[in-house]
């Protein structure tokens, strides 16, 4: 028993003959400062209180404190307010800014890190804004949010909030980055939009909202999609139609295939991490490479083989209208799905295109045929999609329902299959 009380004192004198006292280099800051940048090799501790001016120290082991004296730590303009980067001191060293933390921006540089004790976002603040560069770590201890602050999360950072509380809305946007809570007594949601490169390029995810309601006295958070997110996409997709022709192949509209082409501003509506509904506002335009050489007569085309100089002819149609389109997610990490879309179109234009001889075969002429194509369009596809081909987003197979052209030049209802890429 005496041995091991020995033991015991000599471990506590070992301890006490290697520790090293700290001291604090410090200086005073006497104005408002409405933007703070934060720059790596600094543990940056900001710490809340009530006063007027601002304390800055440098905390580190006494053998240091002769180079510490030496450090231009920070550097003031007007009311910004930077942590410059730590090139002196062992990487990591304690730097503390105490004060009201009343900023409207603060900014975190690659690689930084910094610990925030209490942070009040006021309501007035409604443009309220944090920004973590890359790699760069943030821990906030209390948050209190009665504004709308957006939060940006560069590529590997990192955001912790240990207790998050008030009535505001975050908005916090993540780029590769990861974003952790613990308690959320938050009187509103928290708004998170997430981004993803699985290649060259960030891939847009359903954003999120976190929403606590207090359930028979207790705080029950909720991590649930939005349904729709109010944002806007550019769909595009190209693709070629091999058309099943008129039964007579001297008919004026046998074809030798169809280039379609459509783009429009698409919004998403998800439902759950299965099912999502897009729709939008789409142009279709369609170009038919027709297979006899053709002239438009009283708004009906005719075959005129051998009649004149050999030339070439092609069929123009547009159609604008809303597309619909409905996704089963297979899993989030493939980042792949089935979909079924439909797109009811109206006729905006039609028109007959002439390569001939009058310009060398050098200028298209063209001759508004309106009335030979359907008024309207409908269709139906098929699609495979995939984020994990670069641009590529996926392959479609589509047809008509409604026949290509108006019944008053032919009555025939041929359809056509077509294969598109979908960007």
């Amino acid at each position: 028993m005496k041995r091991i009380t020995l033991l015991i004192m000599l471990l506590c004198l070992t301890r006490l003959g290697i520790a090293q006292e700290e001291i604090a280099i410090e200086q005073t800051i006497n104005q408002p400062i409405r933007l703070l940048r934060i720059d790596k090799g600094w543990n940056v501790r900001l710490m809340h209180r009530n006063t007027n001016d601002y304390r800055l120290a440098v905390v580190v082991p006494e053998q240091y404190a002769g180079i510490a004296s030496e450090v231009q730590a920070c550097n003031l303009t007007g009311d910004t307010l930077t942590i410059l980067q730590n090139n002196m001191l062992p990487q990591g060293s304690i730097l503390e800014l105490e004060g009201s933390l009343n900023f409207q921006i603060i900014a975190l540089y690659n690689e930084a890190k910094a610990v925030i004790d209490h942070l009040v976002i006021p309501e007035k603040h409604t443009n309220y804004e944090i920004y973590l560069g890359k790699n760069s770590e943030t821990t906030i201890h209390h948050l209190v949010s009665n504004g709308e602050p957006y939060i940006n999360l560069s590529n590997g950072s990192q955001l912790t909030i240990d207790t998050i509380q008030g009535s505001g809305k975050p908005t916090i946007e993540m780029y590769n980055a990861k974003f952790q809570y613990g308690t959320n007594l938050l009187d509103g949601e928290i708004l998170v939009k997430e981004y993803e490169s699985p290649t060259w390029f960030y891939e847009k995810k359903n954003p999120k909202v976190i929403k606590t309601e207090i359930i028979d006295g207790q705080p029950v958070t909720t991590e649930r999609y939005k349904v729709w997110n109010a944002s806007l996409a550019v769909g595009v997709g190209i693709g070629f139609r091999k058309h099943q022709n008129p039964v007579d192949f001297n008919s004026p509209f046998t074809n030798n295939g169809i280039l379609t082409i459509h783009w429009g501003l698409l919004t998403g509506f998800r439902f759950s991490d299965r099912w999502t509904l897009t729709t939008g506002l789409q142009y279709n335009y369609n170009r038919y490479y027709m297979a006899h050489q053709l002239n438009l007569n009283e708004n009906t085309l005719e075959t005129i083989d051998g009649q004149t100089p050999i030339q070439q002819n092609h069929l123009l149609s547009g159609y604008l209208g809303i597309p619909v389109e409905l996704y089963f997610n297979f899993s989030e990490p493939l980042k792949s799905s089935l979909s079924l879309d439909v797109f009811f179109g109206r006729r905006l234009h039609g028109s007959l295109l002439t390569l001939g001889p009058e310009d060398n075969y050098k200028k298209w002429q063209s001759e508004k045929a309106q009335s030979l194509f359907n008024p309207w369009k409908l269709e139906v596809g098929l699609s495979i999609n995939t984020n994990l081909i670069g641009f590529i987003h996926g392959f479609r197979v589509f047809t008509n329902l409604l026949p290509e052209y108006n019944k008053s030049v032919t009555t025939e209802k041929f359809r056509s299959i077509g294969v598109e890429i979908k960007f």
